[in-house]
């Protein structure tokens, strides 16, 4: 978990690879969602920007928000499968 300043733009990333380890891209798509420390959604399923094979990122604007702890959501699609990651930001 990664603790940020409210205002700072927050550069969410993920990786992407397959049971080998081998870095690969969804076929389908790669989003983000942030939900607040209230449960409300911040940022709805969005596209992230590719950065090379498997890596991608997503860069979140904190300001206005309010201090707390935040939920992010990666989704990858491929085809039929989906695969979530979620992960935690603290905006102080």
């Amino acid at each position: 978990m990664a603790t940020f300043q409210v205002g700072e733009t927050v550069i969410c990333s993920v990786t992407v690879t397959n049971p080998s380890g081998t870095l690969v891209d969804p076929a389908t798509s790669m989003t983000i969602a942030i939900k607040s420390t209230n449960g409300a959604t911040i940022l709805a399923a969005t596209a992230m920007t590719k950065d090379s094979v498997g890596k991608y990122h997503y860069d979140y604007p904190s300001t206005g928000e309010t201090p707390g702890t935040y939920t992010i959501t990666y989704t990858a699609t491929d085809g039929a499968r989906v695969t979530i990651q979620r992960d935690s930001l603290v905006l102080e």
